[in-house]
């Protein structure tokens, strides 16, 4: 028994003595500063807590600088947010693979364009990019114009009522703008859309996905088991899957009856259409199309009514500048109530590009991106990142950069984005859909979407809250996520 006790304990100083020399040996060839980390652990006990995880991020690279390497357990493992080395990354044929921690999103949402693999991601990614070309955007105008004036009308009772939380209205009216330009179908009279259960659903599987992304014990079923957590997520992924294969049970129904009247459908380049139509030629399979339906529904609804909200809040928040977004809006629309907005309007409205775009710089869709080292990456300072790196890329903390942005890169401003200040930024400096090789394929949706929903809105209704722009706490999520979200009173514009 002893024997084996000390052959174990020999085993085991061997493998921290490989672990500690192969860490040394990294940190001195790479000559990236970065923290050490304990033993075994590395760095991954600073980020076990995700709602401190953006502040980790936030003091290592004020202590070693704008790049860094660590470990994650025995996984190498750097944090980037400087536009060159990131501009390195997104556009090198060698990390376009997504890292390891998406696998929770493989388990909750499918295995599609997020998180896919190259080549197999460049194949899906080419066949479904016609969903979201400048024409079908534009023919999805009516259908964002549509949807705002019933949400127009879903505020109506809200104003003058003191402080609202909005944020579940706006993923109701998003989830059905999602489902009607990507899928084809109103969900608007669905039961669980109704009851927002569905809403609760998708909720459940992100925050459970984001808790496996940190903490990958939570990978396997049998340990979410015994924390109680398996149940209601197993319950959320049910749903929502159900859900997705019922749009495109649907969709198929209609197709049959299509071809029983010997008609065609006008909308082949909607999402589902393309996707069936690839299942059909063999190149897609069943399975192919339910995980790219259920990852672009999601999406699409998720991080557009973030963006809308935060847009809101901070506008409350600097209520100088939601003065001038409304002037602007008002020399294009000066009728209050329901009114058109067309794609040249959304060219024409400036100053509130410049406020969504401030807004996507101070809480980005997305604050922390995640590739993986395919095979040896040169930078161009002339570091070669070896294959298998794990790599953080932390947007949150390059858009807030005083070196890129200037001293009050912590605030909100929408001067930031006008042609004098942007002209001289590095073009990676600001990312808000990542960029490169694997950029977000829905980015002009979601921007037209925001901007035809923002322009009705502010048009209508002014927005103030109690809550100071001072005491917002960032968490780290798969989407950004405030840990208090402020609320917002309405008063009606006239």
């Amino acid at each position: 028994m002893l024997t084996w006790t000390l052959w174990c304990g020999l085993l085991f100083l061997l493998w921290f003595y490989f672990l500690w020399s192969r860490r040394r040996f990294y940190l001195l060839t790479l000559k990236i500063p970065g923290p050490l980390g304990y033993p075994i652990l590395g760095m991954a006990h600073w980020l076990m807590n995700r709602e401190d995880i953006l502040n980790a991020f936030g003091c290592f690279l004020d202590k070693h600088g704008p790049t860094i390497f660590s470990w994650l357990g025995p996984i190498p493992f750097m944090i980037v947010s400087d536009p060159q080395v990131v501009q390195d990354i997104f556009t090198s044929p060698h990390c376009v693979n997504k890292g390891i921690i998406y696998k929770a999103v493989d388990d909750g949402a499918g295995v599609g364009l997020f998180s896919l693999k190259d080549p197999r991601w460049s194949i899906h990614r080419k066949l479904l990019n016609p969903a979201f070309g400048h024409k079908v955007l534009l023919s999805f105008l009516p259908i964002f114009n549509r949807e705002t004036a019933l949400l127009l009308d879903q505020l109506e009772p809200l104003q003058d009522d003191g402080e609202k939380d909005l944020i579940p209205l706006l993923q109701n009216f998003t989830l059905g703008i999602a489902t009607q330009t990507t899928m084809g179908s109103d969900v608007k009279s669905e039961e669980n859309v109704m009851s927002n259960s569905l809403l609760k659903r998708y909720q459940c599987m992100l925050e459970t996905m984001t808790d496996m992304c940190f903490s990958p014990w939570l990978n396997s079923r049998f340990i979410r088991q015994l924390l109680g957590k398996e149940s209601h997520y197993y319950q959320a992924k049910t749903e929502i899957r159900q859900f997705i294969k019922k749009l495109i049970e649907k969709k198929l129904a209609k197709d049959e009856t299509h071809k029983l009247n010997g008609t065609q459908s006008n909308d082949k380049n909607i999402f589902l259409n393309l996707a069936i139509d690839l299942m059909r030629r063999g190149v897609f399979n069943w399975k192919n199309v339910e995980d790219e339906s259920n990852i672009i529904v999601f999406g699409a609804f998720e991080t557009t009514a973030n963006a809308v909200y935060y847009t809101l809040m901070l506008l409350a928040m600097f209520p100088d500048y939601q003065e001038k977004a409304f002037e602007e809006i008002k020399s294009l629309f000066p009728k209050t109530g329901d009114f058109d907005v067309s794609y040249v309007d959304t060219q024409q409205m400036v100053y509130l590009d410049l406020i969504l775009n401030e807004s996507m710089r101070v809480i980005p869709p997305v604050p922390v991106v995640s590739r993986q080292t395919s095979q040896d990456l040169k930078l161009t300072n002339g570091i070669v990142v070896p294959q298998g790196v794990q790599i953080a890329i932390d947007i949150y903390h390059m858009h807030r950069s005083k070196t890129i942005w200037g001293p009050d890169a912590e605030t909100f401003n929408p001067d930031h984005f006008l042609p004098d200040n942007i002209r001289d930024k590095h073009p990676y400096a600001y990312i808000p859909f990542t960029k490169g090789i694997r950029n977000c394929i829905g980015w002009r949706y979601a921007l037209i979407s925001a901007k035809v929903t923002l322009a009705k809105l502010l048009r209508n209704y002014s927005f103030k809250t109690s809550f100071p722009f001072k005491d917002l706490y960032f968490v780290e999520d798969i989407t950004m996520k405030l840990k208090t979200v402020p609320l917002l009173e309405l008063q009606k514009r006239i």
